[in-house]
């Protein structure tokens, strides 16, 4: 089954109910969310989420399972002087998803900064186990990145040392199209040639193709191996539209939410039409 949405907006006056009419309206079957401003700490009272009026009318349309949560973009785990901080605040998100029964809250890895790689990435680890041992049902995404500056997960070796490092059956992998492009992975060819052969293998070898919880599907406005991280229009940019709708149509994509996070054009979100696109990928 093919699941495919967008990030669509969390906010006043009703919150969860409003997500959940603008991702219907685009035709969605899955959406995600921030349950906050992603660049600050601000949260409303679970209170004014509306959730009594989504699961009376809409839980059986868009499942809580299927409304993925994206962490803040302000976490960064990895950091030595940070994550504290960002380890509290992200167990009470994990809180506030428990009310929803969301399940996937997707996390940037964050950045090394002046650190050593090395150290990052064990703290980042421990972090993040000390995070699913404080709470409960919710698994966190560790997302594909760019490769701006020091940020963490720019390869998909890089996440498999991560999942091995914090070994727990609660994390898995977001997979972000124009970030693995932009990092260095060519879809393009991949998608439009080989079936997603080389992307699927590459996959399997690291043990990751089952930790796929997530994907993120957006053209870039920047060439292979940019690392710049500059979401495109579905066909507008340097991966280009047969590759991506050959990839949301893969079959070992099925039943992953298929999240569209695609730039806005003269005020408006192309949503309802990328996501029609999508699914005519399918016939």
């Amino acid at each position: 089954m093919l699941k495919i949405g967008s990030h669509v907006s969390f906010k006043s006056p009703n919150y969860l109910v409003d997500s959940i009419k603008e991702s219907i309206a685009n035709g969605a079957n899955t959406m995600m969310i921030y349950l906050g401003p992603p660049q600050n700490s601000n949260r409303v009272s679970i209170d004014k989420y509306q959730l009594d009026e989504y699961f009376a009318k809409y839980q059986d349309i868009i499942p809580p399972q299927d409304i993925v949560v994206h962490a803040p973009y302000i976490a960064n785990l990895a950091n030595l002087s940070k994550s504290e901080w960002s380890k509290q605040f992200l167990i009470d998100d994990i809180a506030r998803m428990n009310k929803i029964g969301a399940k996937y809250l997707v996390l940037h890895p964050g950045a090394y900064l002046k650190q050593d790689i090395n150290d990052s990435l064990e703290h980042l680890a421990k972090n993040i186990k000390e995070i699913i041992n404080k709470t409960n049902d919710v698994e966190i995404i560790l997302e594909t990145m760019a490769g701006k500056g020091t940020e963490i997960g720019t390869s998909l070796n890089q996440l498999q040392t991560l999942i091995s490092l914090i070994n727990e059956d609660r994390v898995g992998i977001c997979l972000d199209t124009c970030h693995m492009w932009d990092s260095g992975i060519d879809l393009k060819n991949d998608f439009e040639n080989n079936s997603g052969q080389e992307l699927l293998q590459k996959l399997e070898e690291l043990n990751l193709l089952s930790k796929v919880k997530v994907i993120h599907l957006n053209d870039s406005k920047n060439d292979l191996s940019s690392h710049k991280d500059r979401h495109e229009n579905i066909g507008q940019g340097f991966i280009g539209q047969k590759a991506l709708i050959n990839f949301a149509n893969h079959p070992s994509f099925d039943n992953i939410p298929i999240i569209l996070e695609t730039p806005y054009v003269d005020g408006r979100s192309l949503y309802k039409q990328e996501i029609a696109m999508i699914k005519k990928g399918m016939k």
